[in-house]
């Protein structure tokens, strides 16, 4: 410790240099931290559903295919099955906007039951059970649109052929790692206007996906983690050979089934991180390479006055570090701030419903500049701890 005041005047002598180091490790470990970020998030958000015991029914053709709401109730009533619930996209338009949040026709008696996490409040939940054209939404759409409970939502279908015309009843409020920028209504509501539509003569309300009587999926929560496994084998052996056969996961299965259709991404943002360090490499091993150049006399004096070459080699990367960790400890620290205080998903479109900086993501960050700091100044530091007292004291630079 007794060295760290040479250190900390010696990274402050050109403050200028020092200042510009900082700032490009702090900027490139901020872009860093967005685009590692986007994937561990989703990866935590994913591994924590194992936690409450869920598994999801759908069609083994995809999302394409129909599982016949009847199911909904079958499943419930095997035996491990606590509740259950239909989670039917609409992808309808709200204020002639396009898909900006998801929205999911449920079982508004089963739904909060199978959604553990989320809670919403007796008064608020009764009101929502009470009107068939209720609904409840997220805190982050309700602040997004100024909206509370008591104002109308009318959606415009757009995937379905019919609009709803929704009555908020509700506001749940839930973990920060799930989408608080969801609609739910009942199933039954959406179910009964394309009834209606199909028994009018209104067009294509009996196609498969999209037609009267489509759970979309469904949503299982159990009894425990043990009964998951034997649950998905169940269900899917019951309906192996009928006209519409099922394919069951848990629910981190299915969460890491959308991980994998970006798989492609994954690789390109590896190798953008993998160009971020060693372009960072080059930025601060070039200011240590001319930091220590103007300082050849002056080591050479150290080394004079009985400065080993361990001394002087420590002394070196001891600076070099703590300008890389400086802005390291900026760009890391500073996105996970950032994105704990401000809420980008209102400006992803609907494609991220929640985005933070992990703290294993922000400390591998940190990490990382540590080691580019180190690396970044093991030469200069060598070249320096290896140079001749006579030849420094000769040099005038």
């Amino acid at each position: 410790m007794k060295y760290l005041t040479y250190i900390l005047r010696n990274a402050r002598r050109n403050p200028v240099r020092t200042g510009l180091t900082i700032a490009s490790i702090a900027i490139s470990m901020f872009l860093m931290m967005i685009l590692t970020s986007f994937f561990a998030a989703m990866q935590e958000a994913n591994s924590a559903t194992r936690d409450f015991n869920r598994i999801i029914v759908m069609n083994a053709n995809g999302f394409a295919g129909q599982v016949p709401i009847a199911r909904v109730r079958q499943v419930e009533a095997m035996e491990g099955v606590v509740a259950a619930t239909p989670f039917s996209w609409y992808g309808g338009k709200y204020q002639n906007q396009r898909v900006l949040f998801a929205q999911f026709g449920v079982d508004a008696d089963k739904v909060f039951q199978t959604l553990d996490e989320y809670k919403l409040p007796d008064a608020q939940l009764a009101a929502f059970k009470a009107d068939k054209a209720g609904a409840v939404i997220g805190p982050k759409l309700a602040r997004e649109y100024n909206l509370k409970v008591g104002d109308p939502m009318p959606l415009q279908g757009d995937i379905y052929p019919v609009d709803l015309k929704l009555n908020i009843r509700g506001i749940y409020e839930s973990p920060r790692n799930t989408d608080q920028r969801m609609v739910l209504f009942h199933h039954s509501y959406l179910d009964d206007q394309l009834r209606q539509m199909g028994s009018s003569g209104g067009g294509s309300a009996t196609t498969p996906s999209t037609g009267a009587g489509n759970a979309g999926i469904v949503f299982v929560k159990c009894k425990s983690a043990a009964a998951t496994a034997s649950l998905c084998k169940k269900i899917d052996d019951e309906y192996r050979s009928t006209d519409f056969p099922t394919r069951t996961q848990t629910e981190e299965a299915f969460g890491q089934m959308f991980s994998e259709m970006m798989g492609g991404l994954k690789d390109t943002v590896f190798w953008i991180g993998c160009a971020v360090v060693v372009s960072l490499l080059f930025v601060a091993g070039n200011a240590m390479a001319m930091a220590m150049r103007e300082r050849t006399t002056e080591v050479a004096v150290l080394k004079a006055i009985g400065f080993n070459k361990g001394l002087v080699l420590g002394l070196v990367l001891a600076e070099a570090v703590l300008v890389s960790g400086l802005g390291g400890a900026l760009g890391t620290l500073g996105s996970k701030a950032f994105f704990d205080v401000v809420d980008i998903s209102p400006f992803t479109g609907g494609f991220l419903p929640f985005f933070y900086v992990p703290w294993t993501v922000a400390l591998a960050g940190l990490a990382v500049s540590l080691f580019v700091g180190f690396a970044s100044g093991v030469v200069p530091a060598m070249l320096a701890a290896n140079s001749s007292v006579i030849n420094g004291l000769r040099k005038v630079v």
